[in-house]
């Protein structure tokens, strides 16, 4: 017993000493300066799981709650001259109580609006992965750790789904895959298109497997990335500008290589008329590169295309074939094709245009793997590491679970649907919005404020529709929890033609409000009383 209580001294004496008190304050200090730097830098999510969260920063305030605690007990009993210094320590303690049960119980979310939607769904910013066996009608929710940085898992889901790894900070890198699958002309390409102000890259495929389109759209550029043989018919039109594409065969003509006629109906739209086998194909390639049947239906099952290049002489079109590319040039009035020779660099006729092929590959395709990074944030924004990823393994296969959509996979005996979602609670009433009001600055599109009109229906009372009017400073305080403007999002237009938003409200509950303000109270009128 005088050992157990010989060691009680001694931790009393230590954490009661000042010198600890220093040390851990300082410790507190320089982690909030830390923190501080973080979340300018990297984002708030990002801070809060380095530091705010994190067990080392939990175990400081483990430390200052217990020196304050120690402090105030080694001076009892309660001495007259010591009022203000024990009503001091007890607003300390009793602040860190109400931090307490606000990180235990404490609700921090938002709650996303769309117009004339009722909404009572809370996301907070807990990471889970959703797991969907839809032929067997199950679904699974896993807590992913909230870490900043790679996590490595080994957890298994009905010992199909096992779960890997788990990338809270991600950007998207390019792998190239050796497709063993390979058909003929679906090969894949990158290029730098560049002028003075802007420089992107762009990776293009044919290949079904790959993550990447064949077409992009870049301002009022448009990017069409085509099988390689289509070249030759871009340098050798015909009058009519039409181009006959063989699906099957791979192979291109134009009409008047075959000697089609070109005919015109009663109002002056362009066709063309061919035998294939025992039927007669038309097209109407200014309005659809399809035939059509007789009863001018699209008729799809036919292995020929014909593209109309007339189409794409008005507006800028490029036209890359991997090692090559086609445009059209309006003073010459033709079509200009060219081949990239090595680091070759060729000028377009828009906005100063230039391009250079990266990389060309007849046999293998991109896909877009996961790269662990660390975030940056501009202007409040996150600019790099926007994206979540889960690694898992389907069927002996790895698979990437990404936060900008999810992953089906299905076979005969499987069809599986995974998603990473964060984790929601659900309101006991509906709030829908009513109308969003944005105010811009004089001259700019730039937002100056933003306001929510809302309605909020409980059906637990008989107070019916409430009315409420959410902007900066003017929060929806019901039911223990507290509605602020957060943010905005755009939604599409409406009959009108005028854009619509909806509205983004941060949702937060803090059972401990009431411990941090009787705290903070107790530690003003304690520093007062002391001095």
């Amino acid at each position: 017993m005088q050992k157990i209580l010989a060691e009680y001294k001694k931790i009393e004496a230590t954490l009661s000493n000042v010198k600890f008190a220093v040390v851990i304050i300082s410790l507190f200090t320089v982690a909030l300066v830390y923190g501080t730097f973080m979340e300018s830098y990297h984002g708030t999510d990002y801070a809060n799981r380095l530091v705010y969260k994190a067990w080392w920063f939990m175990l400081i305030q483990l430390g200052m709650f217990l020196s304050i605690f120690m402090a105030t007990v080694v001076r009892l009993p309660m001495k007259k001259r010591l009022y203000g210094f024990y009503v001091i320590h007890a607003g300390l303690i009793v602040l860190f109580m109400g931090s307490f049960f606000t990180y235990i119980n404490g609700v921090d979310g938002i709650l996303q609006l769309l117009p004339n939607t009722p909404a009572s769904t809370v996301s907070l910013s807990e990471d889970m992965l959703r797991v969907e066996f839809q032929k067997q009608n199950k679904v699974f929710q896993m807590p992913l750790p909230y870490t900043p940085g790679e996590t490595k898992l080994d957890t298994k889901i009905e010992k199909i789904v096992k779960v890997k790894s788990f990338i809270p900070f991600a950007e998207k890198d390019i792998q190239w895959i050796t497709d063993s699958q390979h058909f003929n002309q679906q090969h894949s390409s990158q290029y730098l298109l560049f002028n003075e102000n802007v420089s992107q890259e762009l990776t293009l495929s044919l290949s079904p497997r790959s993550d990447y389109k064949s077409s992009e759209r870049l301002g009022p550029l448009n990017v069409h990335y085509m099988p390689k043989f289509l070249k030759n018919c871009f340098s050798e039109q015909g009058e009519s500008g039409f181009i006959v594409w063989n699906l099957v065969t791979s192979a291109c003509f134009t009409p008047e290589s075959k000697n089609y006629a070109i005919s015109k109906t009663d109002k002056g739209a362009r066709f063309v008329a061919f035998e294939h086998g025992n039927a007669l194909l038309k097209f109407f390639p200014d309005f659809s590169p399809v035939a059509v049947n007789d009863d001018l239906t699209k008729n799809e099952n036919s292995p020929f295309r014909v593209l109309s290049t007339e189409l794409f002489i008005e507006k800028p079109h490029l036209f890359l074939f991997g090692d090559a590319l086609a445009f059209y040039k309006k003073f010459k009035k033709k079509w200009i094709v060219k081949e990239f020779k090595q680091n070759e660099i060729i000028s377009l006729p828009w906005m100063n245009f230039k391009i250079r092929l990266l990389k060309y590959s007849p046999d293998r395709y991109p896909i877009q793997v996961p790269k662990a990074v660390v975030p940056i944030q501009d202007n409040g924004k996150i600019i790099k590491g926007d994206i979540k990823a889960v690694e898992v393994e389907v069927g002996g296969k790895s698979y990437y679970v990404r936060s900008d959509g999810p992953l089906e996979l299905s076979n005969s005996s499987l069809n599986v649907r995974l998603q990473i979602t964060s984790k929601q609670i659900k309101l006991p009433y509906q709030i829908t919005l009513e109308r969003f009001k944005m105010n811009k600055n004089p001259g700019t599109n730039d937002p100056a404020s933003y306001e929510s009109f809302v309605q909020l229906l409980d059906g637990r009372g008989a107070t019916g529709v409430e009315k409420h009017h959410v902007y900066m400073n003017n929060p929806l305080k019901y039911d223990d929890f507290t509605f602020y403007q957060a943010s905005y999002f755009p939604v599409g237009k409406d009959a009108q033609g005028e854009d619509q938003y909806g509205s983004a409200l941060s949702v937060n509950y803090d059972p401990g409000r009431f411990f941090k303000y009787l705290g903070s109270l107790l530690i003003v009128l304690g520093s007062i009383w002391h001095f």
